[in-house]
């Protein structure tokens, strides 16, 4: 735009007053800043004051929005250029910010490592750890199925509960996996290089899993080729304690050893 409004301000395609905005009939030339300075230095804008409340306007459009006075002044205004400087974010980055950025990105970081499991924290104990390359065999041992063996040492575990005036155990998956984790754990151990499962961890477990009233048991049994799985089951059963009279549920997790041993662990609460 090469004109403006004497009166207002408002830019014109041509010098053909009256003005478009406030019907003033002078334009005047508009300054275009040239050389190495342009773009640099305060910018100067115009605007409409009124002379009652010092309400400022865009535009010479009276009454006054906030008054209702009918005179408005115009006034020009300077805005330096470091006015219009945006701050950075380092520039909101006040010590007391970045002491709670700080605290934030901690407790992110005990958030993540508790729902990993790689160190025990309050309300994240259900992660049970996974535990991997186990020597031996998690499916087999000898020709009888460890499924198999699992399922006739719940039903001889049951009987036995039965006969003594007890209720059945019903089996339970989450229990299921705390058996599994301590079973593999203590057959790496022994037969890799692996650490015994942390008695903590176990304890956490249990405690959120049973309430503190479950009762956990490993058990080992010399391989035999020949027996089969029900065979396995009831002898692991005959060994094992029935757990606390008002249980209601039990996990079960085998696993055989590279030398045939086969360990049992179970959990009934």
């Amino acid at each position: 735009m090469d004109w403006r409004c004497e009166w207002c301000g408002k830019p014109h395609e041509e010098n053909d007053p009256p003005c478009d905005n406030c019907g003033h009939s002078s334009f005047e030339k508009a300054v275009v800043r040239q050389g190495p300075d342009a773009g640099s230095g305060p910018e100067t804008t115009r605007v409409w004051v009124c002379t009652e409340c010092d309400r400022t306007h865009t535009k010479h459009s009276p009454p006054c929005s906030r008054c209702g006075n009918h005179k408005l002044v115009m006034e020009e205004q300077r805005v330096e250029d470091d006015e219009l400087d945006v701050p950075s974010y380092f520039d909101l980055l006040t010590p007391k910010y970045a002491l709670g950025l700080v605290v934030v990105l901690g407790l992110a970081t005990v958030f993540l490592l508790g729902i990993t499991g790689i160190v025990d924290v309050p309300g994240f104990g259900t992660s049970v750890p996974d535990v991997e390359d186990v020597p031996g065999s998690a499916t087999t041992a000898g020709n009888a199925s460890l499924d198999d063996l699992e399922a006739s040492y719940i039903s001889a575990l049951n009987d036995r509960r039965t006969e003594g005036g007890g209720e059945k155990l019903s089996r339970a998956e989450e229990l299921d996996e705390i058996a599994t984790y301590v079973t593999r754990q203590n057959v790496k151990a022994e037969y890799g290089d692996a650490s015994r499962p942390s008695a903590d961890r176990v304890n956490s477990l249990l405690d959120e899993r049973c309430d503190g009233e479950g009762a956990i048991d490993l058990l080992t049994r010399s391989g035999n080729e020949t027996a089969t799985a029900e065979e396995l089951g009831v002898g692991f059963a005959l060994e094992s304690p029935t757990g606390p009279e008002g249980a209601t549920d039990v996990g079960v997790a085998t696993h055989t050893a590279p030398d045939g041993t086969i360990y049992l662990t179970v959990i009934v609460c």
